[in-house]
């Protein structure tokens, strides 16, 4: 062992056996004076005279005592030890004060931890893959169809896979809708009740690109993913535990999934998703190599691709962009300004909440900051408090740096205190966001409280003393400071707590503006009008196997005799049914083409939805000309179509509804010669992909006429949504006893998980803002209490001599208001910047909206105000006799 080790590993045990060490060589000592005492009593001293001149003989024993503990110990430790009790002893001679700053720190650290936990959880946890920096997703683009980040084409995907040369390889995954990870509703029988589970179709190679190994069994091969040999399945760890029992005999068996039986091959680890974490199972996607090299016009397929080692994103991208320009050229008549758009993986997955996370992480460092002003502010105070006991230490040798360490020390314990209970409540509010904010967390994140997010905490509460300890202990250990109570000094710590006040209400009403900013653009996206009555109304999605219904006809039957039986519960008053619920996004869009356009004129991105009859009426959507679909317009007779009000204002601009009832459109391009349907109707728009967006052109067809499946049922009934979805349940049990309803719903409950993530941020932003002024009114308050009780004398003097208590009153207020103003000043300005990075989580205002602005400073001056009302009431009062005889 090296010396110095050595000699460190040895004063570290002489710190821990201190206590021992002390005892042992005390009695050593003692021992040497004894012998030392009787040796000069036998030459005939007396036993006083005798002690003393062993005492001088010796060398001074206490100094022998002190010099041996410090060569066995660490003085440093020792001594910050020592600190540290001393820190304990001193707040606790202060509850009032430790109670205060401690629960301000929890707040701030609770709050700081709390946001860190959940924007950790989004943009800073690695997903669970191999070298996931190498993950990229590729989307398709194109001007045209304005397509900034599109699913691809199989075809395309292909092409990709067999063209590229920067990537190892490329997989693919389903994406049939926009809800969600995009996975599809599976149903697991045999094993008790149907379980409706969420299945996703892969890419024999996916798991590979993603480079993640199984914790049971295997992955998939390439040859699994075609038609034919695709009847094998991946298990989550989550459904291998709820629905097999953790069985690890499982691998090996068939499991009987829509009706089809499927060989279980492994079981991912408990850390696995793909792409988000209400996958439960994985399926190849089981397509013939025709459609996969041939399908270019439709896209379903999310991509994933892992980058080769020494290939930047750019080259990546160039490779891919290149690519896409030879396919152009290649298929000019599917791919005319087809590109693509890569993304890092995690960066995609978190590109939906970052500018909200990061502005509630802006948001909880402005929190910290005041609660630090705050508790500068309090230090200044106590350190008046403590002038006596300073000079004292100072008298008997205390150095600058000795009171100053001291100091820090003392807010060390109390931030560290703070950060305990703020970690608690940091941990208590990861509860409560998972249980009722689950909605606003994406699905690939996990809000856990870890090891990251505890020493995030510790690290606040180290950070936070150097923050609001730094300048108190500075001033209050300066040596004029101690040794007087000056009028000077006074003043300079008044103007040092203007400062902070100041600062404490500048970041406050930032925040204030951000909150009412954001709460009336809550209040504006709960007055949009969905497009339907969301009142009485209850939604479920049924899935029909495959295997049982292969055939539309058989679909359509099963589905028809659905909805009658649920029209037949008692309290139901309509039933209807869609491909696509409102607000849930939608399934697939497609060219339309106009009668009487020429033949280069058609227009894209049309939306389509299959519904049944009754599906308008259910929802409430109202008809605005002609009619809805009737039970006649079947497969047989010729197709009709029910457009909304968005696709008749964009493609038949000019026209009024009931104009375009007769007009005929063909979905598809001039050249395709599809059919042409019939508008028999055009209803309002019912929204689809938030109520911040516009509706988007769409027009639904009959389910009679073009079938889908699944569909999505809307039931307005009179009873209790319990009660309704119960006989739901049993009315589908008797259809098909291998049936479950999936995302049941009121439609109260979609409408408001629509506005969840807008609900979140605004109610954590308010809850910050009102503590921040709160803490903001303890510091005016603070600083009017210390201004009365330094002037008291002032204030007693002026009574005397005839001021009026109103004139007092208004000395004091005016005193308060002035940092207010201040800080109110530069808060504003400093408003109108941050705000404006709010600008694309706002609806209905603007960043610089005059009435936000205007609520936040009238609530900040109210509270100000009243803050001030205490201690100025307080200066009226001061007895003029009793302020005299004081000094």
């Amino acid at each position: 062992m090296p010396t110095w080790l050595a000699v460190l590993a040895s004063r570290i045990g002489g710190l821990v056996r201190a206590g021992r060490h002390d005892r042992d060589f005390d009695r050593e000592v003692e021992s040497h004076l004894n012998l030392l005492t009787e040796d000069y009593i036998r030459r005939g001293l007396s036993a006083t005279e005798a002690r003393r001149e062993a005492i001088l003989r010796f060398g001074g024993p206490v100094q022998i005592k002190e010099q041996q503990h410090e060569r066995r110990s660490l003085p440093l430790v020792e001594t910050t030890l020592q600190d540290i009790r001393y820190g304990g002893r001193a707040l606790r001679k202060s509850p009032a004060y430790s109670l205060v700053a401690i629960a301000t720190l929890a707040i701030g650290i609770g709050a700081g931890t709390a946001v860190f936990s959940v924007a950790g959880a989004v943009l800073l946890r690695p997903l669970p893959y191999r070298a996931p920096d190498e993950l990229v997703r590729i989307f398709e683009t194109n001007p045209l169809r304005r397509w900034t980040r599109n699913i691809a084409a199989p075809a395309n995907y292909a092409d990709w896979r067999t063209r590229n040369k920067s990537f190892t390889g490329i997989g693919a995954y389903e994406q049939f809708n926009t809800n969600g990870s995009g996975a599809g509703d599976l149903f697991l029988t045999g094993f008790g009740e149907p379980q409706a589970l969420k299945g996703l179709g892969v890419s024999g190679n996916l798991f590979a690109v993603l480079g993640a190994n199984p914790l049971l069994g295997r992955t998939f091969t390439e040859e699994e993913q075609w038609e034919g040999r695709s009847r094998v399945a991946v298990l989550s760890f989550g459904l291998w535990q709820s629905a097999f029992g953790g069985d690890p005999s499982i691998v090996g068996r068939t499991i009987t999934l829509s009706g089809r039986g499927y060989d279980v091959v492994g079981v991912m680890p408990r850390t696995f998703f793909f792409p988000g974490r209400d996958v439960q199972l994985w399926i190849p996607f089981g397509y013939t190599h025709e459609l996969v090299t041939t399908a270019r016009r439709p896209h379903w397929l999310g991509v994933v691709a892992r980058r080769r080692p020494g290939i930047s994103f750019e080259q990546a991208r160039d490779d891919m962009t290149a690519i896409a320009r030879d396919l152009e050229k290649q298929y000019p008549d599917t791919n005319t300004q087809m590109g693509v758009h890569l993304e890092p993986l995690h960066e995609s997955y978190a590109s939906g909440p970052r500018t909200a996370l990061l502005m509630l992480s802006g948001a909880v460092g402005l929190l910290f900051l005041i609660v630090c002003a705050n508790i500068a502010n309090l230090q200044l105070s106590r350190g008046v408090s403590r002038t006596r006991e300073l000079a004292i230490r100072r008298a008997l040798g205390a150095g600058r740096s000795r009171i100053l360490r001291q100091l820090l020390t003392e807010s060390i314990v109390l931030s560290v205190a703070g950060g305990s209970i703020g970690f608690v409540l940091a941990a208590l509010a990861r509860i409560v966001v998972t249980r009722y904010a689950s909605s606003a967390i994406p699905l690939f994140a996990v809000v856990q409280t870890d090891r990251t997010v505890l020493f995030f905490a510790l690290g606040l509460s180290l950070i936070a003393p150097l923050v609001f300890g730094i300048v108190p202990a500075l001033r209050t250990s300066r040596s004029e400071q101690v040794s007087d109570r000056s009028e000077t000094a006074s003043r300079e710590t008044g103007r040092l707590r203007d400062v902070l006040v100041a600062t404490e209400v500048a970041l406050s009403i930032v925040l204030a503006v951000g909150a009412v900013l954001l709460m009336r653009s809550l209040t504006y996206l709960q007055d949009v009008d969905p497009g339907f009555t969301k009142e009485h109304a209850i939604s479920f999605t049924m899935t029909l196997p495959s295997a049982r219904y292969a055939d539309p006809a058989a679909r359509y039957r099963a589905f028809a005799e659905i909805e009658r039986r649920l029209g037949e519960l008692p309290g139901v008053q309509s039933v209807g049914a869609t491909s696509t619920l409102a607000l849930r996004g939608f399934t697939w869009t497609g060219d339309t083409t106009i009668e009487g356009r020429s033949s280069t004129d058609y227009e894209r991105d049309t939306r389509h939805m299959s519904t049944t009859p009754g599906y308008f009426g259910a929802m409430g959507i109202r008809l605005l000309a002609g009619r809805t679909f009737e039970a006649g317009d079947t497969r047989d007779k010729p197709p009709v179509t029910v457009i909304n009000e968005s696709l008749a204002r964009r493609y038949f601009r000019g026209l009024s509804d009931a104009a375009i009832v007769g007009k005929r459109l063909a979905f598809g391009r001039p050249q395709d010669n599809s059919p042409w349907v019939t508008i028999v109707g055009v209803v309002a728009d019912e929204k689809q992909d938030g109520l911040d967006r516009p509706a988007e052109p769409t027009e639904y067809s009959s389910v009679a006429q073009r079938m889908q499946n699944p569909l999505t049922f809307v039931v307005r009934t009179t009873v209790a949504p319990e009660a309704a979805f119960a006989g739901a349940r049993a009315q589908v049990a008797g259809v098909d006893k291998d049936l479950a309803l999936t995302q049941t719903a009121t439609l109260e409950d979609v409408v408001d998980g629509s506005m969840s993530d807008a609900r979140f941020r605004t109610t954590l932003l308010a809850a910050f803002a009102g503590i921040a002024l709160f803490l903001a009114a303890l510091g005016i308050y603070g600083v009017l209490a210390y201004f009365v009780s330094q002037r008291g004398r002032e204030m007693g003097i002026r009574l005397a001599l005839g001021a009026r208590p109103a004139a007092l009153f208004r000395l004091v207020v005016g005193q308060g208001l002035r940092p207010v103003a201040a800080g109110a000043a530069i808060g504003l300005a400093g408003a109108v910047a941050v705000t404006t990075l709010m600008q694309s989580l706002l609806f209905g205002v603007t960043p610089v909206d005059p009435a936000a602005y205007a609520v936040a400073t009238a609530a900040l001056a109210a509270i100000a105000f009243a803050a001030c009302t205490m201690p100025a009431l307080r200066a009226t009062r001061v007895d003029p006799l009793v302020a005299l005889r004081e000094d």
